[in-house]
């Protein structure tokens, strides 16, 4: 593994597993001789959608040259898929085509794809090995590291899955040349919701080089996005299956995130512009129980404009909100444990936020 050693953005330990994730430029067409240095799998399953199957394809490509055979699953795009219907014609796909506990599933795709993939490969047979190769910049800043896996049911987002850990995870930050703006600034969201959490000083990046950050300079993107994804592997080693209040920091903006986009039936915005809406919120919280001062909620909502992301909503409905809200996995005994800033790269839990001001946050994200 030491020839990859370039690009290990960090490794992953867990009580029940320990992985590398690999940040690198054009590294795709190195999947299979990185793959032969992990792990002899049977049969690979790649699963993918109709958006990036080319993805898929240079990966199998790499597969074959390194001798490995492998068959392809394209599923339809779109975090609506993401459900127990897919679920199902992936289980019956793999059925058919004999796979075994030895054999492997490839995630190949965004978070959808990665969550699906995750959460078949936990449940196959009572669990078989997979990798994830997330080819957005969502995926890769956060769904495919840490081991959640899963799918939604139509009372909420992710109500349904496990913690289960990859093999290795595989990010090439050129495929993210491909993705629409509107995609690459969703994955955005969560790189900077990283430094607002944890590092004050990856957040003062994204604030003072934004120009080379978002046009994707090969050095300087690669290199933050390896800085961001090491906070989070950092997390995760630290509190897998957040037992110890660690892990539920990255749910900073989630609340309210996933309310928004369980509200509008997943069709108004992407994971990232409704984690942006949601830390909004979050700021106003925090400001409102005296820990953030309003300069920088204002340098918060500064930093998520400069990178295209929403601030407020029109399309918000605050009974449906509060009550979406219900079903966070995050609330115990109806009490939601939110996750507050007291400064820029210091966040904290908090389950005694008043109902009152929780409204007056939402109302100030609706417009």
């Amino acid at each position: 593994m030491n020839k990859f050693q370039s690009d290990l953005a960090a490794i992953v330990e867990t009580p029940n597993a320990t992985y590398p994730i690999w940040v690198g430029w054009d590294i795709l067409n190195e999947l299979g001789e990185r793959l032969s240095e992990i792990i002899t799998p049977g049969k690979l399953f790649l699963v993918t959608d109709e958006y990036v199957h080319n993805h898929a394809s240079e990966v199998a490509s790499s597969l074959s040259n390194s001798g490995f055979d492998s068959k392809t699953f394209i599923m339809t795009s779109g975090e609506s898929n993401k459900n127990l219907d897919t679920v199902l014609k992936i289980y019956e796909w793999l059925a058919m085509n004999k796979a075994e506990r030895g054999d492997m599933i490839l995630a190949v795709g965004g978070g959808v794809v990665g969550d699906i993939a995750g959460y078949v490969a936990a449940t196959f047979l009572r669990g078989i090995a997979f990798a994830q190769i997330p080819t957005t910049l969502l995926a890769i800043m956060d769904s495919s590291i840490g081991g959640k896996v899963g799918v939604d049911l139509p009372q909420g987002k992710n109500l349904v899955g496990a913690f289960y850990q990859p093999k290795f995870v595989l990010s090439d930050v050129k495929t993210l040349e491909t993705l629409p703006e509107r995609e690459l600034n969703s994955g955005w969201a969560e790189a900077i919701k990283h430094g607002l959490i944890l590092d004050k000083q990856l957040f003062e990046s994204f604030e003072n080089d934004s120009k080379r950050i978002k046009s994707l300079h090969p050095e300087i993107a690669t290199q933050i996005i390896r800085k961001s994804v090491a906070i989070k592997a950092n997390v995760v080693s630290k509190d897998e299956k957040e037992t110890l209040g660690i892990r539920i920091l990255l749910n900073y903006g989630h609340t309210i995130g996933h309310a928004i986009e369980a509200s509008t039936n997943y069709m108004s915005y992407l994971h990232g512009e409704a984690v942006s809406i949601g830390m909004m919120a979050a700021a106003y919280i925090s400001e409102s129980i005296g820990l953030l001062n309003h300069q920088n909620v204002e340098r918060q909502k500064g930093v998520l404009q400069n990178y295209g992301l929403p601030i407020d909503s029109s399309k918000l409905n605050m009974n449906l909100i509060l009550e979406t809200m219900k079903s966070d996995k995050k609330t115990s005994r109806g009490t939601i444990n939110w996750v507050v800033l007291h400064d820029i790269g210091k966040a904290k839990t908090n389950n005694q936020v008043d109902l009152k001001i929780v409204k007056e946050a939402i109302k100030k994200i609706s417009v």
